[in-house]
């Protein structure tokens, strides 16, 4: 599942000082060579505001890794070569793969597709509403009814639907994905399944290999799906969180900032301009040409990953990875708390703010 950016405009219009540092990290570095940072102390560890965040850094440094990149010539990241949990963030790489298709003449995002055979996909009750929400949005009230290639693709991205990317690699096949994440460059990519590491969770025996093999087994084998649906994950948070470290879709911060920063600014190359407009679903705030953005979160992981493209052509990414978060903070996030985007947005504009970032970790 993934949200909406909150309001915005303040966040990239004016640049907002945290109080961390005085100049630049020893992990951040610019075009002018800045030397070594001398960091004030941290702020508390907060959630639920964006200075608070660089406190949650430092106090949990191996629970997040982030890349961000303003575009001139600053850079911050952390563990950004690690692999770690991305939840739907992923879906770029199925975005990117279908914008590839749609540019060679592939794929026709005017297609009709069937209503069964996108829900074939689709796990109820496991994608926080929302599958359900993007029917209500296209207008979907029938089990007969067609939806457009091109509709499906936005319900993957706007309402972050789970059943999209399977059908998506069905379809195109894993090599699909893997050139595009390689195209983008993002080249250690593991291919990844929605509906598979879904039912891994629910079935915590399964093993990462079968995990593709599970999810068209329940696509085709009616069965197999009604047992699935009688499954459930449990209430204890922290096994839960446990097996979504071992289950859940995985992958870098850092290949995931290039497929972004490549879609963003055109290096993607064909496909490009399909890609970043389905990124680019919200208007982008005053002085911006453009704010694309896609997260994720599954129990104790929230992600996001946004680019802004400037009128003087320069893009800024920025991505954040956090895993193990406790229950109260994970719900406090997914309930409609923003801090963490908006001080990736800071981190995207301001330098002090991305020196404070360097501080934390």
């Amino acid at each position: 599942m993934t949200r909406k950016l909150g309001t915005l405009t303040a966040a990239v219009a004016v640049a907002v000082s945290l109080g961390a540092c005085s100049t630049h990290g020893t992990a951040a570095s610019d075009e002018q060579g800045a030397p070594p940072a001398v960091c004030a102390p941290l702020p508390p560890a907060d959630i639920t505001t964006a200075s608070g965040w660089v406190g949650y850094f430092g106090s949990h440094p191996d629970d997040v890794a982030f890349v961000v990149d303003d575009g001139r010539g600053r850079t911050v990241e952390h563990r950004a070569g690690d692999t770690v949990p991305l939840a739907s963030a992923i879906k770029v790489v199925h975005l990117a793969a279908y914008a590839r298709a749609v540019a060679s003449g592939e794929l026709d995002p005017a297609e009709p597709v069937p209503l069964s055979e996108w829900e074939r996909w689709y796990l109820p009750n496991t994608d926080g509403g929302a599958h359900p929400k993007a029917l209500q949005r296209l207008g979907v009230t029938e089990p007969d009814d067609t939806v457009t290639l091109e509709q499906m693709v936005t319900a993957m991205i706007q309402e972050s639907d789970n059943a999209v990317p399977d059908y998506l690699r069905d379809r195109l096949g894993d090599a699909a994905l893997a050139d595009a994440a390689a195209q983008g460059g993002w080249d250690d990519l593991e291919v990844p399944t929605l509906l598979g590491s879904t039912i891994a969770l629910l079935d915590p025996a399964m093993s990462r290999d079968a995990r593709w093999d599970a999810a068209r087994r329940y696509a085709h084998d009616g069965t197999y799906r009604e047992q699935v649906m009688r499954m459930s994950p449990g209430d204890d948070f922290p096994a839960v969180t446990a097996r979504v470290q071992e289950s859940g879709v995985a992958g870098t911060a850092a290949g995931l900032a290039a497929l972004h920063r490549a879609i963003a600014s055109g290096d993607f190359g064909p496909g490009s301009d399909v890609a970043r407009r389905t990124l680019e679903w919200q208007p982008a705030p005053p002085g911006l040409d453009g704010l694309g953005f896609k997260g994720g979160n599954l129990p104790g992981v929230v992600t996001e990953a946004m680019t802004i493209r400037h009128p003087d052509g320069t893009v800024a990414t920025a991505v954040l990875l956090t895993s193990n978060l406790s229950s109260a903070d994970y719900l406090d996030v997914i309930g409609g708390n923003f801090a963490h985007q908006h001080l990736l947005l800071e981190a995207m504009t301001d330098p002090d703010t991305m020196s404070q970032l360097s501080c934390a970790v």
